[in-house]
């Protein structure tokens, strides 16, 4: 726990010898030939920063060390995520050593599969460490450099996405509940206050290179725009929430103004910047961060004209802002760079963030007081209206109190159909679990009573002919050795002629195998029953995907074997998952219940209605795939088949239920449903699950 309190996002290792660390500017096309004959500018520590700069740069770093260097692998560490390019070239006697990194090169491609920048240091026979390190950015060009141990390394990355993961739920909790408030008050600065919230927090992904790494790591390009695009949006969201919530516009008309300019100056950089001029959407959006301390004249004046929320959101901004100039000076190398500076301006954010949250809270309050207070006027001159005009104001009163208890019972009609509706929905959805429950039972049922009724219908004559062999057996040891024998074998023999024991021991086999399928039959389908019995328990249980499909399609032959074709395709080595077995069945259930119904088309035999039901791996996920030949889904519908209620279907035959709960089962996995459909030639359902045991 202490290590983890005392995190240090860079962990220099020191180096007993002269450590020689310069920079040079060189042509694009420059060679390390070049590099070695310029004229470096040397600089103290390890933290190189050279501010906002087009050129390219070459940076030699030159140490010598003892043989205990290479008792563990040690990396060459860049701890600036957002470098557009770096190339490393170590200088050995034998040869050189070059690899890329930045964020124009993916992740794969990299040693480490880390947000920052790493290199492993190749063992040098004369025990000089010889680095020309090649950087170019359209950000500002900070190249903390340090050496560390490979597995110190990692277990500080391990951290440092631990701690940012906590930052991320934070944010995400504050979006969705800020994004129910919303939907309860319907006030539109719940929704600039959002998209505030999503921008924040995005920026904060692309700073630390947590974009490139989990979400966009197929395209540098596009991470290098994202990191001129995204703060753009932030200063955007930014200016527009500040401007409704501390009412710019009321308080202070000629700041408001001011404001607006830098919103324009805001969407010039996005567009700049999605148009690949990164270097001059730098220069804009560093201009653009001058209207932060405008914001704080602006709280000042709201705060002076008695608003109160002004007061909340000056105390949020200057924590952020604080957090913000903590990030700079670390930046521009006036405060070490360790986890205390690396962090301040997320969780100058993650507080700012709540302290909003707070200050919106109290707006609802504060309108709730001027509403009151334009009740308290409104009555007042209702009073004065009626000094002056008692008859007219006597009638108008009861009017007033007419539409008062029409109100008040509409509030109470329509909290009633509320409730109702709940309730109903409720009603609705374990109505959908039920029919499923019951169409399984039922296809259970029936299915079992066939193996039973086959088994039941060979056990008569089995026992027949089983009577008759004993009687002969018995007969054969009732031979008296006193009396004529020939005569008693004669005998013997003709009641084996007459009952045609060949015959029998034929039938007997072929009795026996029928009980035997009849058996197997019934064993299959009991099997199948044991994914169903956990439906709905709430432990993660680890499982096989195959053999819920398998347990699914036995329930469910009763209404499949006389309909449809079903092609089954399951693949193999398909790894166990921790899942909740009986919610995947309830989801292959659907799909398939769904799929037969597609496609009951008029004239069609079962031979030409076909499901295809196949498993598989792709990209190290389990996929499953269901797709008919029916009637397709109509494509002004397709954006609607998940919305709770929507059916198609005729009323009374359908609660628009199913692909709803199968969409939340799905998500509820980590996995993503999807589908593609076209009319009169079928639909594909795909569900994708991942195989990480974390998940769901």
């Amino acid at each position: 726990m202490r290590k983890f309190l005392l995190l240090v996002f860079v962990l220099i290792i020191a180096v007993e010898s002269k450590s020689q660390i310069g920079y040079c500017e060189f042509p694009e096309n420059s060679n390390i030939e070049n590099w070695k004959i310029g004229e470096y500018k040397n600089v103290n520590g390890s933290i190189i920063n050279l501010g906002l700069k087009q050129g390219t740069y070459v940076i030699h770093w030159r140490f010598d060390v003892d043989s205990t260097f290479w008792n563990s692998q040690k990396v060459l560490h860049i701890a600036n995520p957002i470098i557009d390019d770096v190339e490393v070239f170590q200088l050995t006697p034998d040869s050189i050593f070059q690899k890329s990194s930045g964020e124009k090169i993916s992740l794969k491609a990299r040693d480490y599969n880390i947000s920052g920048n790493a290199v492993n240091i190749h063992k040098s026979a004369d025990n000089i460490v010889d680095f020309y390190l090649k950087v170019k950015s359209s950000d500002q060009l900070l190249i903390p450099l340090s050496v560390e141990d490979s597995m110190q390394l990692l277990n500080d990355y391990e951290n440092i996405d631990l701690i940012f993961a906590i930052y991320l739920g934070i944010i995400l909790s504050m979006f969705i509940y800020n994004l129910f408030v919303f939907f309860s008050v319907r006030d539109s600065v719940y929704l600039l206050y959002i998209f505030y919230i999503f921008t924040v927090g995005y920026t904060q992904l692309v700073l630390f290179g947590f974009s490139s790494k989990y979400i966009f790591n197929f395209s540098g390009g596009l991470n290098i725009s994202l990191g001129s695009i995204v703060p753009g949006l932030s200063g955007l969201a930014t200016i527009f929430f500040a401007q409704n919530f501390i009412r710019t516009a009321q308080y202070s008309p000629r700041i408001n103004s001011i404001l607006n300019f830098f919103k324009f100056l805001y969407c010039v950089a996005i567009v700049l910047a999605i148009f690949g001029f990164h270097y001059t959407t730098q220069i804009i959006l560093n201009i653009g961060a001058l209207s932060a301390l405008i914001l704080i004249f602006a709280s000042i004046r709201a705060i002076k004209q008695g608003y109160r929320p002004a007061r909340y959101f000056i105390i949020a901004w200057v924590i952020f802002i604080i957090g913000l100039i903590l990030y700079a000076l670390r930046n521009f190398g006036i405060l070490p760079f360790n986890a205390f500076t690396n962090f301040a301006l997320p969780v100058g954010s993650v507080v700012e963030i709540l302290l909003l949250s707070f200050a919106l809270a109290d707006r609802i309050n504060v309108l709730k007081q001027e509403k009151e207070l334009s009740q308290q006027q409104a009555f007042q001159a209702m009073k004065e209206n009626e000094r002056l005009v008692t008859e007219q104001n006597v009638q108008l009163e009861k009017k007033v109190h007419k539409r008062t208890a029409d109100l008040e019972n509409r509030n109470t009609e329509l909290q009633t159909a509320m409730n109702d509706l709940r309730m109903t929905q409720q009603q609705l959805v374990e109505s959908e679990k039920l029919a499923s429950i019951g169409q399984m039972t039922a296809g259970i049922a029936h299915e079992i009573n066939n193996p039973i009724n086959f088994v039941q219908s060979n056990v008569g004559p089995l026992k027949r002919d089983i009577d008759e062999i004993l009687d002969l057996l018995s007969q054969l040891a009732q031979i008296d050795e006193n009396k004529d024998l020939l005569e008693q074998i004669n005998n013997l023999k003709g009641q084996y002629a007459k009952l045609d024991v060949d015959y029998l021991k034929h039938e007997i086999q072929q009795l026996l195998n029928g009980i035997e399928d009849g058996s197997k039959r019934t064993a299959e389908i009991v099997k199948g029953l044991r994914v169903f019995s956990r439906m709905d328990r709430n432990e993660l249980v680890l499982a096989d995907i195959n053999e819920c499909l398998n347990s699914t399609l036995v329930v469910m032959k009763n209404m499949t074997k006389a309909e449809v074709t079903l092609n089954v395709e399951l693949g193999e080595n398909i790894p166990k998952i921790n899942c909740y077995p009986g919610k995947l069945s309830q989801v292959f259930m659907n799909l398939v219940t769904n799929a037969v119904q597609a496609t009951r088309l008029p004239n069609r035999q079962p031979i030409d209605r076909v499901i295809n039901v196949r498993s598989y791996l792709s990209d190290n996920k389990i996929c499953v795939e269901i797709q008919d030949n029916g009637n397709g889904i109509p494509v002004e519908i397709q954006e609607k088949i998940f919305e709770p209620f929507f059916t198609t279907k005729e009323v009374g035959e359908g609660t628009g239920l199913g692909l709803g709960i199968v969409a939340g089962i799905v998500g509820e996995h980590s996995g993503q449903l999807t589908f593609t459909s076209n009319p009169n030639e079928g639909t594909t359902f795909l569900i994708t699950l991942p195989i990480d045991s974390k998940n769901p």
